[in-house]
């Protein structure tokens, strides 16, 4: 075969890809669209101030995991803390860090060692000590030996006493509703809703304040806002009212716990816990063929640190997309299968097409450009035509989350989206090609069998503790 034809369709396949994801995204943004103006409707028929005070609401157990985050885990626990919600427990687990994280802990919450016995249903490293609070009665600290995050959650499991549970990053600093407008979903109908997925924004800083997101004008932390709402709002949404919400993220995640009963807690076998628990969850329940919902929440309930640096930001989106990969092949089984309804069909497509192949399509039109040039295929008029129809197509997606994103939460003054949805456009220019690294690199790492966390390093902080 000679050269022009191999060209020519290899180019043939870049462009019918292209084509794919951008239906596949048209057709997610405006399923999303619609979800969004539902939970917004029922979301105004809802009393929180009832919610708030009725001893009827669900008690919920808070699992916080930490692994050497003496910077910020005083702020993450405080607003928890701070929780507007009726009934909750806060169970935080120091897995093994190497840093003062559990020093931070032991002098802000005066904690004092304790005798507690549990049931170990779930398998963990050796807990080493476990502390309460006299100032919070509702507060325990779990001291451990390392063993992943996955470990760390399973050894808070173990101590949790509700029916329901919410992971919480060590990182993350919640809004006062968080748990309130979560608990909301399940509370509708807790037959049903086994899961709640959180909406979290990103800034450099997040114990800065509620503001602290918007007022972030660090531009690499500018585009990351711009990738997490498209990601929560355009495209969770829509998998959330389709019925395979495939990723429910360890951030801020609500679930079930008899889930966790049966299915044996959270796995050490994959990198991330939280994508894997999700797929594992569809799989069961659509085997056992039970009815169930994941759900996405359409508004902010918190925020956590984002990388600041190109480097940090590349390992961090190609362990993301290692994961991805890995509980996509594991699963592999539920791909078009009729037995697994629309997480078969819909779901398992979208992560394949979107998500999988993404690093071969993008390294591939990275090397059929300049092969067009050098055997004088390249016309640059439609050439040009093409990336600036995708600059503005990539544009009006993100313009349409963050408008989504107003409408329920008011999350940036006037003056600041606009600058944002000017930002949408040189995202495919300057944040894109990031993008491909990290996915090119997670692609490597998962071919070599990678499995480690590659947690990127805390931003530059004078000084940790309150203020």
């Amino acid at each position: 075969m000679d050269p022009v034809t191999i060209v020519s369709w290899a180019v043939t396949a870049c462009y019918v890809y292209l084509l794919a994801v951008f239906a596949a995204l048209v057709v997610m943004l405006l399923v999303s669209a619609l979800e969004h103006r539902e939970l917004l409707q029922q979301a105004g028929a809802d009393d929180d101030e009832l919610l708030a005070v009725s001893r009827f609401s669900i008690p919920v157990s808070v699992l916080v995991p930490a692994y050497n985050e003496a910077i910020l885990i005083e702020f993450a626990v405080r607003s928890l803390l701070a929780s507007t919600y009726p009934q909750f427990e806060i169970i935080v687990v120091n897995d093994g860090s190497h840093d003062d994280t559990l020093g931070v802990l032991r002098r802000a919450f005066r904690l004092e060692r304790r005798e507690m016995f549990y049931r170990r249903q779930f398998h963990s490293e050796p807990v080493r000590a476990v502390y309460s609070s006299p100032l919070h009665e509702h507060l325990i600290v779990v001291d451990k030996n390392n063993g992943g995050k996955a470990d760390a959650l399973n050894a808070a499991l173990n101590l949790a006493r509700y029916r329901y549970v919410c992971v919480v990053d060590g990182d993350t600093v919640v809004h006062h509703d968080a748990l309130l407008r979560a608990m909301r979903f399940v509370m509708r109908d807790p037959a049903l809703v086994v899961g709640v997925t959180g909406h979290i924004t990103v800034t450099r800083r997040p114990e800065h304040g509620a503001g602290a997101a918007a007022a972030d004008d660090h531009l690499l932390t500018r585009f990351q806002q711009l990738d997490y709402i498209r990601a929560f709002l355009n495209n969770r949404l829509g998998w959330s009212h389709g019925g395979f919400m495939l990723c429910s993220a360890g951030v801020f995640a609500v679930w079930r716990r008899d889930l966790f009963v049966e299915a044996g807690g959270f796995s050490r076998e994959f990198t991330c816990e939280d994508i894997e628990f999700t797929f594992r969850v569809h799989e069961r329940l659509r085997r056992e063929r039970r009815a169930y919902r994941i759900v996405a929440m359409p508004v902010p309930v918190g925020r956590t640190e984002c990388p600041d640096t190109i480097r940090c930001l590349i390992s961090q989106r190609a362990r993301w997309q290692r994961v991805t990969i890995e509980a996509v092949w594991h699963y592999r089984r539920m791909l078009f299968n009729p037995r697994y309804g629309s997480v078969g069909w819909a779901g398992m497509p979208f992560y394949l097409v979107v998500e999988v192949l993404a690093p071969v399509f993008e390294v591939a039109s990275m090397i059929v450009v300049p092969a067009a040039l050098a055997v004088g295929m390249l016309d640059w008029r439609p050439f040009a035509l093409l990336v600036g129809t995708a600059a503005l197509t990539n544009s009006a997606f993100t313009n349409a989350g963050l408008l989504m994103n107003e409408q329920a939460a008011h999350s940036y003054p006037l003056r600041e989206l606009f600058r944002l949805m000017l930002l949408g456009v040189a995202d495919l220019f300057l944040y894109r090609p990031l993008l491909v690294a990290a996915h090119t690199k997670g692609l490597v790492d998962y071919l070599r069998g990678r499995k480690s966390w590659d947690k990127f390093p805390r931003n530059g902080r004078s000084s940790t503790g309150l203020k």
